[in-house]
């Protein structure tokens, strides 16, 4: 069985035809985009800043933004992607250096703490026969005064979590567990996100519950990971940042026919016959809602003239009237009040998925007590049901 990392399993719940391409398929492919060489570039500047202090050195705010521009040029080439065509390098370049001087003003001179290691491989098994192997890296690894070992990671995205989202966050989770494998002894653990943006720490911690239940549920995923025959493709916003866009089914057409010229584009037998379907929907819908009208109009016409039949030129239709016996739907507001009176009763294995045609039925055949359907009836409504059927005219007089 192969080692799995967080990354690697976010990647099959994200999206499995993904999974199946990078890891069954073993297609290697790169896309760089400008938000994750943004995030490594503060990596690399934190990571200096504190394997730096080793040696009793604080570096200068200046010194450290000089670092980080130098390694930004050094780095930086013309395949890393911006998705975000209203930004450019140099706005992306200027808000690293604003994430770095926030957490320099923050932490300076960084001596609360005592850093074991940055940048720190994991390598530790969820299991003792090591069947499920489990890897990470951890950002910064520290140890507080009084004894506490702390994980930290840095987070550049523009969006903050919650608190709960933290708290059930798998990543730091999967480290606490592998810091609890390497070193038994340590008792206390506190996970810390840095949410540079925002200049905001979310901190958690994790009960041995906490942690067993983890243990299970990622267990249980690698299971089905590795019983998976079928990789179908799951879409989302991360498809914009996905590499393998020519060979999803999802995606492929959209990448074939947007690098045709516009002369062709149109042409392309795709393209062709979507704009022609949906023209025809367009159609279909207009006539739908003519149809809707017209079949009000009958039943008023029958009526107000008072047949069940009426004859065109080449075709007639039948109206028969009626009434149904309706009860509130999963989303109405009365729902609730419903299933209430039914268990209440006693009758709720009955209807216990509230099927509304079986309730009908109970309630027309009698088969509960009076009281009981007098209650139930309180959310019953009688609505008209109308049906109206065309035919074509036979050869008869009429």
């Amino acid at each position: 069985m192969p080692v799995y990392s967080h990354s690697r399993l976010s990647t099959y719940e994200d999206c499995p035809l993904k999974y199946k391409f990078r890891y069954r398929d073993r297609i290697k492919r790169y896309v760089d985009t400008v938000e994750a060489f943004l995030g490594s570039r503060v990596h690399d500047v934190l990571e200096k800043c504190y394997k730096d202090l080793r040696f009793s050195r604080v570096n200068s705010l200046e010194s450290l933004l000089a670092y980080y521009n130098k390694i930004w040029q050094e780095n930086w080439n013309d395949d890393i992607v911006i998705n975000n065509q209203e930004l450019t390098q140099d706005d992306y370049k200027a808000l690293g250096e604003k994430l770095i001087e926030t957490y320099y003003k923050r932490y300076a001179p960084f001596d609360t703490d005592i850093t074991i290691q940055t940048e720190m491989r994991l390598g530790f098994s969820l299991d003792d026969e090591s069947k499920y192997k489990m890897q990470g890296y951890i950002d910064r690894l520290s140890r507080t005064p009084d004894g506490t070992y702390e994980i930290h990671d840095y987070k550049t995205s523009a969006h903050l979590p919650g608190q709960e989202d933290a708290d059930n966050d798998r990543q730091l989770g999967l480290y606490h567990l592998g810091i609890q494998k390497k070193w038994p002894d340590v008792k206390d653990i506190r996970l810390i996100w840095h949410y540079l943006a925002f200049d905001t720490e979310l901190v958690s911690h994790r009960a041995p519950e906490a942690i067993s239940q983890l243990t299970q549920d990622i267990k249980s995923l690698i299971d089905e990971i590795e019983a998976a025959t079928d990789f179908p493709p799951r879409e989302s916003r991360l498809c914009d940042w996905c590499e393998y866009q020519d060979l999803c089914p999802l995606k492929k057409h959209f990448v074939k026919v947007e690098a045709l010229p516009a002369n062709e584009y149109l042409n392309e037998p795709g393209v062709v016959l979507v704009n022609k379907y949906a023209a025809l929907k367009n159609k279909a819908e207009k006539i739908d809602d003519e149809m809707k009208k017209v079949r009000g109009a009958i039943l008023d016409y029958a009526r107000k003239e008072e047949v069940e039949a009426i004859k065109g030129s080449d075709y007639k239709v039948q109206i028969k009237f009626g009434e149904d016996l309706k009860f509130p739907g999963k989303s109405d507001a009365e729902r609730p009040e419903l299933e209430g009176t039914i268990k209440e009763a006693g009758k709720w294995e009955e209807v216990s998925q509230l099927d509304a045609i079986s309730l009908k039925r109970i309630v027309q055949s009698n088969r509960w007590s009076k009281d009981l359907i007098d209650n139930v009836m309180k959310y019953g409504r009688i609505e008209e049901s109308n049906t109206v059927r065309l035919s074509r005219l036979r050869n008869e007089n009429m």
